[in-house]
């Protein structure tokens, strides 16, 4: 990637460092590549420890930016203490300007056949590592003045997805979640944004998708790569948004209602305030 003054400017807001979670392989992995060809390190979280180790390697050798893998279970309540024993190093260089929640479990099947164990694990994962992450580096991004989070979510999270349902509400969880953070922090100069990816050809699209060979675009269902861009473009231009039209239109159909109601409320809020001061 050129150095433009455009990437010079997302180093200057995101960098130095970011993080992404479930970053070994599909969308993860993509993310990590097209955040490294903007100059930035990258901290790689994932549970599968030799396959992350080995797509740091590349990422640092491809990019020749500090790429560091971290293997963690973002199911363990005790996840975070473990991230930070590598990523609090002193100095700004080392500063992480944003965090991608993008690691999940998704549970494909009839949910009464699922076992409550592996429910809550999902949930865990999906939600919990989610909350945690955010409101860790969500603080010290305010503190800085400046930085990104992202949520990935997903068209499951726009409605009741039969087969889908442990899978459909965690993504809701973290739609909702980055939206509702995009309203409270936009004020300190930190972007959030929820983002659906659409039909994806990762490795759990390929386990639904019998036929689908690994690095093929087939009709909606895009590389990785394509995916991670879409939602690099997006970051800091609006609440939540979507590679596919479809998503995006009722994406910002949700908004518009929403920043209505907000609006109303503020007003109501503000002259509430007023009249305590007077």
């Amino acid at each position: 990637m050129r150095d433009t003054a455009k990437v010079r400017a997302f180093r200057e807001r995101y960098g130095p460092t970011a993080i992404v979670t479930g970053a070994a392989q599909g969308i993860g992995r993509a993310f990590a590549d097209s955040l490294a060809a903007r100059g930035l390190g990258v901290y790689m979280l994932d549970v599968q420890a030799e396959t992350v180790q080995g797509a740091a390697r590349e990422v640092a050798s491809t990019f020749g930016v500090p790429a560091i893998p971290i293997a963690v279970d973002l199911s363990r309540r005790d996840f975070l203490a473990k991230i930070l024993d590598v990523t609090d190093r002193p100095g700004k260089e080392h500063e992480i300007g944003l965090v991608i929640c993008n690691a999940a479990i998704g549970l494909e099947g009839p949910f009464l056949s699922e076992s409550l164990e592996d429910l809550h694990r999902a949930v865990e994962v999906n939600c919990h590592a989610s909350l945690t992450l955010t409101h860790h580096f969500g603080q010290r991004l305010v503190d800085r003045g400046r930085g990104g989070l992202m949520l990935i979510a997903s068209g499951t999270a726009l409605q009741g997805s039969p087969n889908y349902v442990n899978y459909a509400a965690t993504k809701a969880f973290n739609l909702v979640l980055g939206e509702s953070l995009w309203y409270e922090l936009k004020d300190h100069e930190v972007d959030v944004l929820s983002f659906v990816p659409g039909p994806t050809n990762t490795p759990g699209m390929r386990k639904s998708v019998p036929g689908l060979e690994e690095g093929v675009a087939v009709g909606m269902i895009q590389l990785p790569s394509v995916t991670a861009e879409s939602a690099i473009e997006a970051l800091g231009k609006r609440a939540s948004a979507a590679r596919q039209r479809e998503h995006a239109n009722r994406l910002s159909a949700r908004r518009r209602a929403a920043d209505t109601i907000i609006e109303r409320q503020e007003r109501a809020r503000l002259r509430s305030k007023r009249g305590r001061h007077d």
